[in-house]
């Protein structure tokens, strides 16, 4: 049974970065006060083994808030699956096993999405051989289990590719790129050791640089440089993208290939996706996952570093993956691999996408400059172009389903 109620997993970020700013209205407030103080009597009345007490409280919570104003609906919004999870324990431990199904079928129709505790969850050890327990549990799953839905996507159809363009990179010649190393001092952030001492050396000055915020909007100037400058002047964080610019352009003028790859999940409805680097290391000969978000990276127990293709595939096959133990958002929260990997990037691994062009300010507006080029890698015969225009003043994109050509070598200069 869940002692602390939260929406689902993904809420971490959401939560902290979108929405602790929020002002909320007098009447949101008392009801947020108000749910604290029943939350710890309910967790009271469940301690006690007093559950007809702590269905009551749940249902009068449920009441106040489905009864309750805007401003209530919004407050309590996070809590509201969760309560519904919460009360189909209480019922179900007091022997009402088919309203207590009904109450769980409820919780899931609201967005409950802890699967994996709900599996485990001892309230319910009664109806694990239930055929509407189970249909519950696998209507979660399929929509929730989001290392379940990865392994059940399509192959790749590895199918001839032409007619797209070919990855560019910029030089650390370039220059912007010059600047930007003799402003930040980036030789001596990247120091004098290996290839993968100064990578990492590099990825933990972008993580440092700028405060990462889900919830914020994109500056209009998209280069490292602009993005620093504005978010140390305002005092605000940027979003996980433009963190990934940061580092793209950081390492491209230290003279290593990098891009920006966006990270998607299937929903389409989904908003929550995110934004990482890839740089190419002459040690290991392939595209190296680094995220500044999270100052993470992904190695297998031997310590070889990991690209995206062979993380997206060890999370399929369940093969060794080690996240490095640093590995933090904002110096503030420490990531597990149990949720990094196994939850946020198993969601946000279905299908990536990249500019075709990674240059300095590529994704800065620019009246009638020509559309950003896009190259999405989509599993099977799955696709989000159709659902979208294919090109735009801004953006054209393209959808292939061969790994060799999305992650091909970069080109000798």
């Amino acid at each position: 049974m869940k002692k602390i109620i939260l929406t689902t997993l993904s809420c971490f970020i959401l939560v902290i970065c979108s929405v602790a700013q929020q002002k909320l209205s007098k009447e949101a407030e008392d009801f947020k006060s108000y749910t604290k103080v029943l939350e710890n009597q309910r967790g009271a009345a469940t301690d006690k083994k007093d559950y007809p007490e702590a269905i009551r409280l749940v249902t009068e919570w449920l009441n106040k808030y489905e009864h309750g104003s805007s401003d209530i609906k919004t407050s309590g919004k996070g809590y509201h699956s969760g309560m519904y999870y919460n009360l189909a324990c209480y019922q179900n431990l007091v022997g009402k096993k088919e309203v207590a199904l009904s109450t769980l079928e409820k919780s899931i129709e609201l967005g409950y999405s802890n699967y994996s505790g709900t599996l485990k969850d001892a309230d319910f050890a009664n109806l694990h051989e239930n055929k509407r327990f189970k249909a519950a549990l696998q209507l979660m799953r399929e929509k929730w289990d989001m290392n379940y839905i990865l392994k059940k996507s399509d192959p790749y159809r590895n199918e001839k590719v032409v007619g797209i363009p070919v990855f560019t990179y910029q030089s650390p010649d370039a220059p912007e790129l010059v600047k930007l190393r003799k402003e930040f001092n980036l030789d001596s952030v990247a120091g004098k050791g290996d290839e993968i001492t100064r990578i990492k050396n590099l990825l933990l000055w972008a993580h440092n640089s700028v405060r990462h915020d889900g919830g914020a909007s994109n500056p209009p100037s998209r280069n490292a440089s602009d993005l620093i400058a504005v978010c140390r002047k305002e005092n605000r964080g940027i979003n996980c993208r433009m963190m990934a610019t940061i580092l793209r352009d950081a390492y491209q003028a230290e003279g290593f290939k990098s891009r920006v790859v966006s990270c998607n999940p299937k929903d389409t409805t989904d908003n929550d996706s995110h934004a990482i680097t890839v740089v190419w290391s002459n040690t290991f000969d392939k595209w190296l996952w680094m995220d500044p978000t999270f100052n993470a990276y992904v190695s297998d127990k031997k310590g070889n570093l990991l690209s995206i293709e062979e993380v997206r595939e060890r999370l399929i096959n369940d093969s060794d993956l080690v996240l490095n133990e640093d590995a933090n958002w904002n110096n503030q929260n420490k990531q597990t691999k149990e949720y990094y990997l196994g939850y946020y990037m198993s969601k946000n691994l279905y299908w990536i996408q990249c500019a075709v062009n990674s240059t300095w300010g590529v994704e800065t507006y620019r009246e009638n400059a020509p559309p950003v080029e896009y190259v999405n890698l989509f599993p099977g015969k799955f696709d989000t172009i159709q659902a979208w225009k294919k090109s735009s003043v801004e953006r054209r994109s393209t959808g292939i389903s061969n790994p060799a050509y999305f992650w091909q070598r970069p080109e000798e200069e």
